[in-house]
């Protein structure tokens, strides 16, 4: 902690780390208890001017963290990497001006993505008392993400981006947090699974998020009243999240929402940055996930739930989606 020439407290914020030497659970007050996920590793810092809770779990090549922070007194951030990292980062809560270097700033907006390259240098972020700040981001080492481009083609198109040398964004503008996104964010704040089942499921949503990132680098700027039919595609989109469990092809979904079938595939992908038939898989696999955790239940009723012929049918696409099969996961929970 330092005092800067205006006064103001100066916090180190490591939005990485190199040791994940948790801090233990019982040290938080117990009105942040229930903020803790069953995953992840906690750190948590406290003094008279700021409280900041930082929640971890490595995901594979993926680092993924959950971050608060409560401003007691006016303060300054000082966001800091012990090396350089990628970070895809989803801000909450508040919007914020982060000076990167004396004459370079960027502001944070509320509901925003962006693929920032971090250097490893410190930064600035002023934040007044009575202010929070909550987001979350995953972080990755760019030779990693590269070497994963090899094996998820999507992602070419962001391993190609390059660095700069200085802290900054790598897209061009902020993206939004859409729908799919805030779906899948969701999902894994709510996640209640631990070891290798949260490791494959959390895994998997690290790689939707960057698949939906990278089709909204392909497909943007999006100018919005280029999406026609909105309130369909919302009534849709809360129809597939609520009852995933029923089993339409697209051409019957667009008769039910009262749209073409290009009208609903090509909206569809505008606005959530996913192609329908993929999020339609998506859900599916999710729900599949759940339902395993009930050991009782028979694969085969599984695989009827999801409109699969047959349990090995399903095995087949969940190894596929989650690189392990059925039984292999249902032995772990």
């Amino acid at each position: 902690m330092f005092i800067d020439s205006a006064g103001k407290t100066e916090k180190l914020f490591y939005v990485e780390r190199e040791e994940a030497a948790y801090d233990e659970v019982t040290a938080l007050p117990e009105e942040y208890l229930q903020l803790i996920l069953p995953y992840a590793g906690v750190f948590f810092e406290t003094d008279e001017s700021c409280d900041i809770i930082s929640q971890h779990k490595q995901l594979g090549p993926f680092s993924f963290w959950i971050q608060e922070v409560y401003a007691h007194t006016d303060i300054v951030l000082c966001p800091y990497t012990p090396y350089h990292i990628w970070a895809l980062h989803f801000m909450y809560d508040a919007s914020l001006e982060v000076e990167l270097y004396k004459d370079s700033s960027f502001t944070l907006q509320e509901r925003e993505c962006n693929l920032f390259s971090l250097e490893s240098d410190l930064h600035k972020v002023p934040m007044v008392a009575g202010q929070k700040l909550l987001s979350c981001h995953i972080n990755i080492i760019p030779e990693e993400f590269r070497e994963l481009a090899l094996l998820h083609p999507k992602l070419s198109r962001l391993a190609a981006l390059q660095s700069q040398g200085v802290t900054g964004p790598l897209n061009q503008s902020p993206y939004h947090i859409n729908p799919v996104c805030n779906f899948l964010l969701e999902s894994m704040l709510s996640c209640r699974h631990i070891n290798i089942p949260a490791e494959v499921f959390l895994l998997r949503c690290c790689l939707n998020l960057f698949y939906n990132f990278a089709q909204q680098d392909l497909q943007l700027p999006l100018v919005v009243t280029d999406i026609l039919h909105r309130d369909q595609f919302s009534e849709l989109f809360k129809f597939m999240i609520q009852k995933p469990y029923k089993n339409f092809t697209i051409p019957e979904l667009a008769w039910m929402f009262d749209l073409s079938v290009k009208d609903l595939t090509e909206g569809f992908l505008k606005l959530y940055s996913v192609p329908i038939h993929h999020f339609i898989r998506m859900i599916k696999m999710m729900m599949v996930f759940e339902l395993l955790t009930e050991k009782a239940t028979p694969l085969s009723t599984i695989a009827n739930a999801a409109g699969y012929g047959s349990w090995q049918n399903m095995d087949r696409v969940f190894k596929s989606y989650y690189g392990c099969e059925l039984e292999e996961l249902r032995r772990a929970m």
